[in-house]
C-alpha cells in the first residue's frame, strides 16, 4: 500500500511536468507565431522611397527619361548641369533666377567650402599649372590666350592672398538641375529655350549624357552628387550671386518715394519712365487690392508727388468721386460730367494723328498709298501727319454698338445691317457732307467766323460730325426699314432733344476750358454723377477716347511725360469695345510717351478675359495690395510670386501694404502718407474733419 501511494504520488508530480513543460513549449510557439506576424507587418510597410517614387521611371535615350506619374500621363525629364568652364568670368546678380523661373525645373546647387590650407595649396597648383601654359603659348605668339592666361594668373594670385589673410573664402560649389516636359517635343523646345536664356548671360548648360539616373538622383535633395565634374571652385563674392534674392530693395532710378521697405526701412522710390541707363517696356501700371486695402490713397500719393516732384502731366477718370477733392488742392480741373451740365463730349469729333517718321507705327498700316499726308518737323524731329478715318469709323461703330447693348449689356450689339446702315451714314457724313479726307487740311475751312467776340480768318475748324447726324440721315434712308428701326430707337435718347443729351453736338467743356487742358497738370473727369450701368460706362468709353486723340496723341505734349488714370477699372470689364481700346492704349501710349494707370478691386476678372489679358501683357509695374483669398488659385497661376509674397498679399496685411512688382524685381512696401498728406488726400469728409480736428488740439497744445 505505502508503495502504490509512492508510485502514484510519483506519476502525479510527472504529469504536471509534463503539463508545465508543453505548456511553456505552447507558449514558445506562440511567440515564435507572433514574431513571425509582427516581422511579416513591418516588411509592408512602405518605405521613404515607396512614399516619394512615381508609378514608374523609364531611362531608355542617353539624355532624357520618362517618369509616370498617373495612369494617364507621362512627363518627360532631362538633368542638366553648368560645367567646370560653364560659367562667365563675371557673374551678375540674381542670374539664377533666369533658371528657376524658366518653367517646370528643379534646381540644386551643391556648395562645400574648402579649408584655408587645403585652398592655398589648390590655387598654388592652379597657377602653376598656368604659368607653364602661359609660356608655352608664348613660345607659339598666341596673343589672345596669352592676355586670357594673364588675367586667369592675377586673378587666382589675387584670390590666394585674400585666402591666406581671412578676407575671402573658397568654395567647391555644383549647380544642377531637371528639366520637365509633356512630351519630348516640348522638352526639347524648353531645353533649346533655356539654353539660349542662360547663354545670353554667358553661362553654358549641358546635359548629363549617359548618365541619366545619376542626374537625376543627385537633384533630389538626398544629399549625394553623382556628377563629380559639375564642381568647380569659386570664391565667397561669387558664391553670393547664386542667391535667389539678392536684396530686399528695389534698383533705384530716380522718381518720387513711394513707401518704406518692409525689409530695409528704407525709402523706395519709383520712376515709371526709366532714365538715361534703363528703360522700361512701357510705363503702364497695375494697382490691385480689395476694397479697403489702399488703392485710393496710392493713387492720390502718386498723383500728387509726381505732380509737383517729378514734372507729370495727369489725366483721371474717376467714377466715384474719390479724386475731386485732391485736384482741388492740387490746383487741377474738375470736370463735372453729367447729363445736367453743360458740358458736351462728342465721340464722333475726329482730329488728325502725328507719327515719328523713324518709326514702325501700327497706325502707319492704316494708310494706303493713295492717301493723302503731310510731312511735318517739330523740334528737328519729322512727323507723318495724316486724318485716321478708318480708324475713327472703327471707334464710332464701337460706341453705337455699346449704346445698342442697353444698361448692363441687357441686348445684343450692332448686327451687320446695323453695321452697314451706320458705315453707309458715317461715310456719306466724311465724304459729302464735311468733304473730309486723310489730308490734315480737310479738317479746316478758309472762313471769316467769330469766335469768342473775335472774327478770324484764317484755317478755320471744320464742325465736328455728330450723332444728330447719322440720326437724320438713317431717318431720312430707312425710317421705314424694318431692319433699321432698332438702331434708329437706341439712337433717340443720345440726341440734344434726347434724356441722354451729353454726347451729341460740338465737343465744348465749358467757356475758355478747352484751351486750359492743354496747358493744365492734372485735370480729372468726374463721372460719379452719371447713371451706374448705362451711362457711366458710355461716358468712360467715350473720355478714354479722347483723352487718347487731344492728350495722349497731341504734338505739342510729344516730350512732356503723361500718365491717364482708370480707376475701377473692372467695371468696364464687361465692355467688350472699352477693353479693347484700353488694350491699344496699353501697347501704343509708350511710344507716345505716355503711361496707362489702372486701379482694380476685381483682379480675377482681367485675368480671366482673353482681351483683358492683352492689358497685363502690356504692363510693366504691379502693385498688389491686400487680396481676396478665393482668388488665390489664379493669381498663383498667372503670376510668379513667391511663397512668402503671397503670405503677405493673402495674410492680413496693413492698408497700403502690398508687392511692388516691377519687371522682374519685386518690393515688399508699405505706403507713407505723411499727416499733411492724409489731411491732403483724404475723400471722405467726415474722416478728413476728424483729422482736422485732431490736428488743431495739437496745435493748441
Amino acid at each position: 500500500m505505502k508503495l502504490t501511494k509512492k508510485n502514484s504520488e510519483k506519476k502525479s508530480e510527472q504529469k504536471k511536468a509534463k503539463q508545465v513543460k508543453e505548456s511553456k513549449v505552447k507558449k514558445k510557439k506562440q511567440s515564435g507565431k507572433d514574431e513571425a506576424i509582427s516581422d511579416h507587418q513591418m516588411e509592408t510597410k512602405p518605405t521613404m522611397w515607396d512614399i516619394i517614387s512615381p508609378e514608374g521611371l523609364k531611362i531608355n535615350s542617353e539624355d532624357f527619361g520618362i517618369i509616370k506619374q498617373s495612369l494617364g500621363t507621362k512627363t518627360y525629364f532631362r538633368p542638366i548641369y553648368i560645367p567646370r568652364d560653364g560659367y562667365p568670368r563675371k557673374m551678375q546678380t540674381n542670374w539664377l533666377y533666369n533658371l528657376s523661373s524658366s518653367g517646370e525645373v528643379d534646381v540644386l546647387i551643391d556648395v562645400h567650402k574648402v579649408g584655408k590650407s587645403d585652398a592655398i595649396r589648390t590655387l598654388q597648383r592652379q597657377i602653376t599649372m598656368l604659368q607653364s601654359n602661359l609660356t608655352f603659348q608664348t613660345k607659339r605668339g598666341n596673343i589672345d590666350q596669352i592676355n586670357d592666361l594673364e588675367s586667369k594668373i592675377r586673378d587666382t594670385d589675387l584670390l590666394m592672398s585674400e585666402i591666406q589673410f581671412s578676407e575671402n573664402d573658397m568654395y567647391n560649389v555644383s549647380s544642377l538641375g531637371v528639366l520637365y516636359g509633356q512630351s519630348e517635343k516640348e522638352l526639347n523646345r524648353y531645353s533649346e529655350a533655356i539654353e539660349d536664356e542662360m547663354s545670353s548671360q554667358f553661362f553654358s548648360l549641358v546635359s548629363t549624357w549617359g548618365r541619366v539616373k545619376k542626374g537625376f538622383k543627385s537633384v533630389i535633395p538626398f544629399g549625394k552628387n553623382e556628377i563629380p565634374d559639375s564642381f568647380r571652385n569659386i570664391d565667397r563674392r561669387a558664391l553670393s550671386t547664386f542667391a535667389p534674392f539678392i536684396s530686399g530693395s528695389g534698383k533705384y532710378m530716380g522718381g518720387i518715394p513711394l513707401g518704406i521697405n518692409k525689409i530695409t526701412g528704407q525709402l523706395e522710390f519709383i520712376n515709371s519712365f526709366g532714365n538715361e541707363e534703363y528703360r522700361p517696356q512701357n510705363y503702364n501700371m497695375f494697382v490691385v487690392g480689395i476694397s479697403g486695402s489702399g488703392k485710393s490713397v496710392t493713387l492720390k500719393l502718386l498723383i500728387a508727388r509726381e505732380l509737383t516732384g517729378a514734372n507729370i502731366y495727369s489725366r483721371l477718370i474717376d467714377p466715384e468721386g474719390e479724386f475731386v477733392r485732391i485736384t482741388r488742392r492740387l490746383g487741377g480741373i474738375n470736370l463735372n460730367i453729367s447729363e445736367e451740365e453743360d458740358i458736351c463730349i462728342n465721340p464722333l469729333a475726329i482730329n488728325f494723328t502725328d507719327v515719328p517718321m523713324d518709326e514702325q507705327d501700327e497706325e502707319l498700316d492704316l494708310l494706303e498709298d493713295t492717301d493723302e499726308r503731310e510731312v511735318i518737323e517739330k523740334e528737328g524731329k519729322k512727323f507723318i501727319r495724316f486724318v485716321p478715318l478708318r480708324e475713327k469709323m472703327n471707334d464710332i461703330l464701337d460706341f453705337f454698338d455699346i449704346i445698342c447693348r442697353g444698361k448692363n449689356s441687357e441686348y445684343r450689339g450692332l448686327d451687320v445691317f446695323e453695321r452697314n446702315y451706320l458705315e453707309e451714314a458715317v461715310q456719306y457724313i466724311f465724304n459729302e457732307k464735311l468733304k473730309l479726307t486723310s489730308h490734315p487740311d480737310s479738317l479746316f475751312s478758309n472762313e471769316v467766323v467769330q469766335v469768342d467776340n473775335q472774327l478770324i480768318q484764317s484755317k478755320v475748324r471744320k464742325p465736328e460730325p455728330t450723332i444728330s447726324d447719322v440720326f437724320e440721315y438713317l431717318k431720312d434712308h430707312y425710317e421705314e426699314e424694318p431692319k433699321a428701326l432698332r438702331l434708329i430707337a437706341a439712337i433717340r435718347p443720345f440726341l440734344r432733344d434726347g434724356s441722354k443729351p451729353i454726347f451729341d453736338g460740338q465737343t465744348y467743356l465749358g467757356k475758355g476750358v478747352t484751351q486750359s487742358l492743354q496747358d493744365a497738370r492734372l485735370v480729372n473727369f468726374n463721372i460719379s454723377q452719371m447713371e451706374e450701368g448705362f451711362l457711366r460706362p458710355i461716358a468712360y468709353h467715350v473720355i478714354l477716347n479722347y483723352l487718347w486723340e487731344h492728350f495722349v496723341k497731341n504734338l505739342d505734349n510729344a516730350t512732356k511725360k503723361k500718365f491717364v488714370y482708370a480707376d475701377e477699372a473692372w467695371t468696364l470689364i464687361d465692355s467688350e469695345q472699352t477693353v479693347s481700346f484700353l488694350e491699344k492704349m496699353a501697347r501704343r501710349a509708350r511710344k507716345r510717351n505716355t503711361g496707362l494707370r489702372l486701379a482694380s478691386q476685381d483682379f480675377v476678372r482681367f485675368v480671366t478675359n482673353n482681351k483683358a489679358r492683352g492689358i497685363l501683357q502690356n504692363t510693366h509695374a504691379y502693385l498688389f495690395l491686400q487680396q481676396n483669398k478665393i482668388d488665390l488659385k489664379v493669381i498663383k497661376e498667372n503670376f510668379d510670386l513667391s511663397a512668402g509674397e503671397i503670405n503677405i498679399l493673402f495674410g492680413n496685411p496693413d492698408k497700403g501694404e502690398g508687392i511692388l512688382r516691377m519687371g522682374k524685381s519685386s518690393v515688399w512696401l508699405q505706403t507713407n502718407p505723411s499727416e499733411e498728406e492724409l489731411f491732403f488726400i483724404e475723400s471722405n469728409q467726415a474722416v478728413y474733419e476728424e483729422q482736422m480736428k485732431r490736428k488743431q488740439l495739437m496745435e493748441q497744445r
